[in-house]
Order: C-alpha cells, then structure tokens, then sequence
C-alpha cells in the first residue's frame, strides 16, 4: 500500500512538473527563473527567514589548511568535493543571513552535478537532463550563460536496464578544472575530455583540447562507466576509476592506459589525492594507490568495511556512501562512513596504513545512512601547527523514495577523534542536529557554519530552506527560505561556497544561490 501511494504521487509530481516547463518556456527574461509553487503565497514572512542567534555567534574555524594540487584549480571549488583532499570545507565565509536574497535559473527539468570556480570566479558547471549533457560557463552573481560545450549524450539503453537518471553516476557528474582552467571531464562515451575554458577576451568559446578513449579498459557486457578522474599529485598521469571496479592510470603524453581491477567489487564514489597516493573506496574496502613512475598501479594497503545487506532508502550503494575525505598532514587521518545495519558508523582510518583507529555508530537504528561524503578537517592552534584534533560532520539522508518524494530523517552529527600520547584515539560525538536535510552540505571555515539544503512542510507545499548550523555547537542559526516546490527540490545535489560568499545548489530544476545583500544606503 505504501509503495502504491508513493508511485501515485510520483505521478502527481510528473504532472506538476509538466505544469512548471509550461511555465517556464513562456517566461521572457533573460535568465529564467525557477518558479515558485501557487502556495508561495501561503508563506507567512516570519518563515521566510528565521534567526535563531545573532551574526557574532558563530566564530572562524582554525584548522590545518588542505595544501594545494599543483594540477588542479585554486582551492576552493575545483571539483564536486572543492579541493583534492575531498574535505567538503571552505576557506571564505559563506552567507551569514543578512538581508540575504535568493537568484535562480532553470531550463527546464535538469540540474548541474558539479560546480566549479575557474581562476577568475566564474561558474563552470556540467549541466544534464537525464539524456543530453553540456558544459556551461556562467557569471556568478547573476547565473547568465557565457558560452557552453555539447558533451556526448547518454544511451537510451541505461533506461531500458534500469538505472535511474540520477543513480547514473557519469557525463562530467564528477569533472575537474585544472591549474590551465580546463574541464577534465569523463564523458558517457567512456573517455576522457580535457576542454579549454573561454577567457571571454581573446577566446569566446569551449575548445576541446584532447580526448583520451577508456573503451577497451571498462568491464564489457556491463553498465559499466568511467566515471571519476582526478590528476596524479607529481603531474604526468591522470587517475580514474568505473563504477565496475576498474582503477586505472592515463599517461597524459602518450595516452597509454594502464589498469587493475578490483574483483567483485563496485565504485560508485569519487576519490581523494594526496601527496602520498589516490585514496579510492570501493563498495567493500578502502583502498590507497600508487604507481611506479611508469603508470603501473600498486596497492599500498586495503581495509575492509562493513556494508549493508541491501540498499537502504533511495540509496545508490549497498556500501558506503562516502567519497574519500582527507583531513590533516600526511600523518593524519582518512574519514568514511560504513553501511551497516542497524546503523552506519563514522570511521577514522590512518592515512599511513590504513589502520583503524576509532569509530562511532551515527543516528537511529533502522533508519541510519548516507549518500553524502563527511566533512572533514584537523584543529590547529594558534602557530597553525595541526592539534591531533579531528572533526567529522555526517548527515543522515536515510529516506529518499520514489523520484522526487523524499521524507528524511532527522540529523546531522559530529564527531571527533582525538589523539592520545600513546598514539592511540578517542572518538567522541560533539553534537547530534535534529534538522532534516536532503542534499549536499558543506563548511565554511571562515563563518564558522556548516550550510545544509533541508526541507519542511507537506509534499503538497514543501519549503526549501538554507540552513546554517553552527560548528562549534551545533545550534540552528538561520534559516533562509529559497523556494517553495518541486522545482526547488534538491534530490541529493551539491552544495557550494563561492570565495565571494554565496552559497550556491543544484536543483531538479536547474540552480540556486543565497547571498548576503549589502544594506541600502
């Protein structure tokens, strides 16, 4: 019965959505906005933004800052994740809720997976619709389009074989920029784009560099897709890996491939790099990586982990969740999530040898899980020297049903692990959230806030809301409402923190950005 219920009001959503392209293809301005549901209206103005504490309550975070790629972009924003380190965490203040106002674009059903900063802080994003996929550059205050870039199309076959558009994990989902402000970008074709960034002066359009073809090296008879990559610390190879299990090196002047793959095993999230190997996470192991100089692939060490029995709740993997997290020095710690039943756990795993060094159960017991990668960063003192201090912050999105209806649980945790003298760790929960999110979140170091993507309401009139919670404590600081509706619907989208301050989001429906709007003189 409850199965059936949910598919009527999936059908219910299909027919509003139809309604909103309606609306949105007569709409003549210039950047089209995404609309708001008819009971927008509704919205009484003191649930259109709620303080909770004051603007000085939440402090800068001190911590031991994540040293920058040599290949990649500036930090922060130059992947899904911000930096190569995968820690979710960024330098600048994100919006501190003052006389913050909400810009949006759509183009109708569709959204961005990742959005990047290029060196002049302009948006690079992959947008798709579930078949057709482009890059787009964008300004960042108003989201208007400069230029774009067709990527290759996505088969109608994955349809047919049963992987939803949004559990389809490539088409430039998990693309890169590069320090030449090139698109690194795995493309549904199974190969890999290097696209040259327009500067708008000299060049005013895309310009595919170079293309390097995966085909031969994905698992045949398989919907197997090469859907990560990010570029070797010391340059000269590019590392990916296929949702199939398939790890592999690209030398990046010959084009030569070579591959292991991991044997029953799937990856279906993205890895980190480090100065000392790539860090990937399988559906049942932690993995690190190195090659020979030569672009053989060695494993440094693996450490299993536990998964769930079956895929929970609107969830993509029956192993975890996480992408790779990075915190600290080279002596520092690897932050996952496991997926085990009753409840997931937080995991602390040395960087060195992928040793376990503590973990702690996270949320309630049936209804514990996530899709999310952990946040992740090392305290530092005063000299910016690293404590041994380690925070995690993990979000429950247990509860994802049939496209587009989600009904969350509550929460979202810290937890430290803490070094000893003796080397050893203790693991603490810090602070346990009751709010209800549906997305990405992210942390701004500067603002001392962690920024989440939550939800309130009845499906009938659903209140997107960006929401602000203090590191430090864990306590609601704001909350801005940013639409009403299922064009405002993240379904599990990123979250990401502009170097000027906006927080920006994808949505079903295209974007979102929430900045703080200077007073009126």
């Amino acid at each position: 019965m409850k199965k059936r219920i949910l598919s009527y009001l999936a059908l219910a959503w299909l027919i509003i959505g139809a309604v909103y392209i309606v609306v949105i293809r007569h709409s003549h301005d210039r950047v089209k906005r995404i609309p708001n549901s008819p009971f927008y209206p509704l919205v009484p103005e003191h649930k259109k933004f709620i303080r909770y504490h004051p603007v000085e309550f939440s402090k800068p975070v001190a911590h031991v800052p994540v040293p920058q790629h040599p290949f990649m972009g500036p930090n922060p924003g130059n992947n899904m994740h911000c930096d190569a380190y995968i820690s979710d965490t960024y330098e600048a203040s994100g919006p501190r809720g003052v006389n913050s106002e909400v810009v949006s674009r759509t183009q109708g059903f569709g959204g961005y997976g990742t959005i990047c900063f290029d060196s002049r802080g302009r948006l690079v994003g992959v947008y798709g619709n579930g078949r057709s996929f482009k890059i787009e550059l964008m300004d960042p205050h108003t989201f208007e389009e400069l230029a774009s870039f067709k990527l290759p199309p996505r088969s109608i076959k994955f349809f047919f074989r049963g992987i939803k558009p949004w559990e389809y994990l490539g088409a430039g989902m998990y693309f890169y920029l590069d320090n030449q402000d090139r698109a690194i970008v795995p493309t549904t074709k199974n190969t890999v784009q290097v696209v040259q960034t327009p500067d708008m002066e000299g060049s005013t359009e895309f310009k595919l560099v170079r293309e390097y073809d995966l085909r031969e090296y994905v698992v045949p008879g398989k919907n197997d897709s090469a859907a990560f990559v990010l570029p070797d610390w010391n340059g000269g190879y590019y590392w990916f890996a296929t949702t199939e299990g398939v790890v592999g090196t690209i030398n990046m002047e010959s084009g030569a491939v070579q591959t292991m793959r991991l044997e029953g095993e799937l990856v279906e999230n993205s890895f980190a790099v480090g100065e000392d190997g790539v860090f990937i996470i399988s559906d049942r192991a932690m993995y690190r990586f190195n090659h020979d100089g030569s672009g053989k692939i060695v494993v440094d060490w693996r450490t299993d982990y536990s998964k769930a029995t079956e895929r929970k709740a609107g969830h993509i993997s029956v192993g975890s969740g996480s992408s790779t997290t990075l915190a600290g020095g080279r002596d520092g710690l690897i932050l996952i999530t496991d997926n085990d039943d009753p409840r997931i756990n937080i995991l602390f795993i040395k960087r060195s040898d992928g040793a376990l060094v503590g973990s702690v159960p996270l949320f309630a017991e049936g209804k514990s899980g996530t899709d999310l990668t952990v946040i992740g960063l090392e305290h530092a003192d005063a000299n910016g020297k690293g404590t041994g201090v380690y925070s995690a912050v993990i979000e429950n999105n247990w509860g994802h049903h049939v496209f587009p209806i989600s009904y969350p649980e509550p929460g979202v945790t810290r937890v430290d692990a803490v070094r000893n003298q003796d080397g050893t760790y203790t693991c603490k929960e810090v602070w346990a959230s009751r709010e209800e999110s549906i997305g990405g979140f992210r942390l701004s170091l500067g603002s001392g806030l962690v920024y989440i993507y939550g939800k309130e309401g009845s499906w009938i009139n659903e209140k997107w809301y960006l929401i602000a919670i203090d590191f430090v404590t864990g306590e609601t600081v704001y909350k801005k409402l940013i639409g009403t509706g299922l064009g405002y619907n993240n379904w599990q989208g990123s979250l990401f923190l502009h170097p000027e301050g906006m927080a920006l989001s994808t949505t079903i429906f295209g974007a979102v950005m929430v900045r703080d709007k200077a007073p009126q003189a």
